[in-house]
């Protein structure tokens, strides 16, 4: 069943959705963030979503240590270029709670070059 939301001008129109929904999960026993799927199509769109009812938040990271780009919870962007992309995490319960990822994550996307 899709989902649908109203327009102004009346008529009904469904929600953009992603290709690929990257799930992510946090250990806090381990500290570890597993990612599903790991790879990922260039030209796709993605979005990132908690596992078990959780919120997430990811920043990538440069090569540098830089945060130079952060999603939200279910935010949908398209995969432009190829290459291994690391990022942090953050997660935020049903109660509230934040809880950042001490490991990070990785996607591939691939291919790598043109």
């Amino acid at each position: 069943m899709a989902l649908s939301m109203s327009v102004p001008n009346g008529i009904a129109s469904t929600p953009p959705r992603a290709d690929q929904e990257i799930i992510l999960e946090y250990n806090p026993t381990t500290y570890e963030v597993t990612v599903t799927p790991e790879v990922v199509k260039r030209g796709s769109t993605i979005c990132f979503k908690g596992e078990y009812g959780t919120k997430v938040r990811v920043v990538f990271i440069s090569p540098f240590g830089d945060e130079i780009l952060q999603m939200a919870d279910s935010e949908i962007r398209m995969l432009a270029f190829g290459g291994f992309y690391h990022f942090k995490c953050v997660f935020t319960t049903s109660g509230g709670e934040e809880i950042a990822g001490k490991t990070g994550g990785i996607i591939d996307v691939q291919p790598h070059r043109p």
